[in-house]
């Protein structure tokens, strides 16, 4: 029996990913998963739902990536929405000045 996978939900990304990989297996499980198939290779039916659900999911963007030695497809990057940050501010004289976050 195949193992049960959960879409993956960008706010479990941490504030340095800007970006997650996502197999070939993981996507087809997926996709089987959620249309009671039992598909077994990746197809553009396969890559069109998952880019579809991606976007419902709140992911910012998807890139199928391909195996460099195969040149068949590895799988999918996922890219992080820009997350919320605070930031401290200070304006002076009408000039708005940000803290540097570079160190000495």
């Amino acid at each position: 029996m195949p193992r049960n996978y959960v879409f993956p939900n960008p706010q479990n990304t941490q504030m340095k990913d800007n970006a997650v990989f996502c197999s070939n297996e993981r996507i087809i499980t997926l996709y089987n998963q959620a249309n009671g198939a039992d598909r077994k290779r990746m197809t553009d039916s396969i890559k069109d739902w998952f880019s579809d659900e991606a976007r419902k999911n709140g992911w910012a963007g998807v890139n199928y990536l391909r195996d460099s030695q195969t040149g068949h497809s590895a799988g999918c990057v996922l890219f992080v929405p820009p997350k919320k940050v605070d930031i401290q501010m200070h304006v002076e004289r009408n000039v708005l000045i940000l803290p540097n976050d570079e160190k000495p």
